[in-house]
């Protein structure tokens, strides 16, 4: 009761303080251009793309360990420290003697201010890695409403003060500062000034492929943002950043807590042979599926009036862009179990291989179709995140067996109780309520109710695995 307690807490702390964020947001886009958020964009980019290299397998070794002492914990934290202080250094040297067009002076001073950010998220990263793998659910909790809250105030605060794009500048580094204030706290006596390069070679077999996998999949996720900013424009770079902001919310809220408490629950019984990993996986695809589908629909379907409550005139080309996001973010949720059972089943040396592969091939494919046009490239984007998502459901088969049947009814499921409350909302709401605001709330509301009741019925009635009577909606979510 005490862990489910702490999932509730999770997911609560994640969602309430990214409102109070979400509205600060929203205040400063109304206030800044385009242009601005494109450069606080690129500059976040690039500092992104720098802790892409950071030896993030290390820290996910820290799961394998049974007892931790303070010595591996301090020297996996001091390498991250290390390998970011080489990474900035190279980075900065790099643009500032190669001149590029899109890289401006003011863009080259929030690069060198944000390194302030990545020198706490060596610290931060380490230390939710612990609270992930004891379950301290509710220090992730606090850690995450103290973070957004103190990013929102200083957003709010600086704008008030004239600060301008600083203002976001400013917000990004309050997150991890306050984030290793809380956690620090909570792990000092596993912080000590340490580094065992012998406990980096004994983790290297483990840590380096899934250091890989991190790094390539971060990367990419940043190249889209320097693609799109430096063959496009800040301009453009801003709408998409908008666009990719409210994605980030979506995933921040439910595919990261999804993904956070899975680790832990799939590291547990990863090695015992008599575990169902099969079932175990089918029941975590089917929950984040089940969850993520209707949400996503209602930001796509309201996205028109979302954008022209929040938002001036001037965001109106963000839309599009968000709509595409929408669709990437069902691609991402799916495929987050795979990813995670690949890693803990030994198989990430397997999955670099494959993203180094989709690298190869989308990254210069990106680059040319944004030559063209931002449609062009958005298409591009959501093609090459379906193939990654088919090439880890290939390659998760090869670590666990579960029933394709079994698999595919969890997403039948959710998809044909998606429709029929659509449906069955459509007809009894829209021609009655003029106020479309009043609509949008109601019609949300009623959707997500039919939806859940019908996913119910389906998933007794059509049951997703012969030998579990009871995998439906509710009993999973107990």
């Amino acid at each position: 009761m005490k862990s489910k307690a702490s999932i509730v807490a999770l997911f609560f702390s994640k969602f309430f303080p990214t409102i109070l964020n979400f509205i600060v947001f929203v205040y400063s886009a109304r206030i800044l251009e385009p242009e601005s958020f494109g450069e606080v964009a690129l500059a976040l980019t690039l500092i992104f793309l720098a802790s892409s290299l950071l030896p993030t397998g290390w820290r996910d070794n820290l799961f394998k360990i049974d007892v931790l002492t303070k010595e591996i914990v301090s020297t996996v934290i001091w390498f991250h420290v290390l390998v970011s202080l080489i990474v900035i250094f190279l980075m900065l040297l790099f643009f500032n003697v190669f001149k590029f067009y899109f890289y401006s002076e003011n863009i080259n001073n929030m690069v060198v201010l944000l390194f302030v950010k990545v020198f706490f998220d060596c610290f931060v990263n380490v230390y939710n890695t612990l609270c992930v793998k004891y379950e301290l659910y509710f220090q992730l909790a606090l850690r995450t409403m103290i973070c957004t809250c103190s990013s929102a105030i200083t957003v709010y605060v600086l704008l008030q003060l004239n600060f301008g794009v600083w203002a976001l500048v400013y917000s990004q580094i309050a997150i991890s500062f306050f984030g290793f204030i809380f956690l620090y706290s909570k792990f000092k006596s596993q912080t000590i000034v340490h580094f065992d390069l012998d406990i980096i070679q004994d983790m290297y077999q483990f840590a380096m492929p899934v250091t890989f996998v991190n790094g390539f999949t971060n990367f990419f996720i940043q190249a889209e943002s320097f693609v799109v900013g430096s063959f496009l424009g800040v301009k453009e770079l801003g709408f998409f950043n908008l666009s990719k902001r409210l994605y980030d919310i979506i995933v921040d809220i439910f595919i990261s807590t999804i993904n956070e408490i899975s680790l832990s629950k799939i590291s547990k019984n990863i090695n015992d042979v008599d575990a169902d990993k099969g079932l175990s996986f089918i029941k975590l695809t089917a929950i984040t599926w089940w969850l993520m589908l209707p949400l996503i629909f209602l930001a796509f379907y309201f996205s028109d009036i979302f954008f022209d409550v929040l938002f001036t005139n001037k965001w109106i080309e963000s839309i599009v862009i968000f709509k595409f996001f929408c669709a990437v973010a069902l691609i991402v949720s799916l495929g987050v179990p795979q990813r995670n059972f690949i890693i803990l089943s030994g198989g990430a040396n397997s999955l670099s291989k494959i993203q180094v592969f989709v690298a190869v091939v989308s990254i210069p494919t990106y680059m040319i179709l944004a030559s063209y046009s931002m449609d062009y490239f958005l298409c591009s984007l959501l093609f090459f995140k379906f193939v990654s998502y088919i090439s880890s459901f290939i390659l998760v088969r090869t670590y666990i067996d579960f029933s394709l049947f079994s698999y595919f009814k969890v997403l039948c499921n959710s998809l044909l109780s998606l429709f029929l409350a659509n449906c069955i909302s459509y007809f009894l709401i829209v021609e009655r309520i003029d106020n479309v605001y009043f609509h949008t709330i109601v019609y949300s509301c009623s959707m997500l109710l039919f939806y859940f009741v019908c996913l119910e019925l389906f998933s007794r009635r059509f049951k997703i695995t012969p030998s579990q009577g009871d995998f439906t909606f509710l009993t999973i979510i107990r």
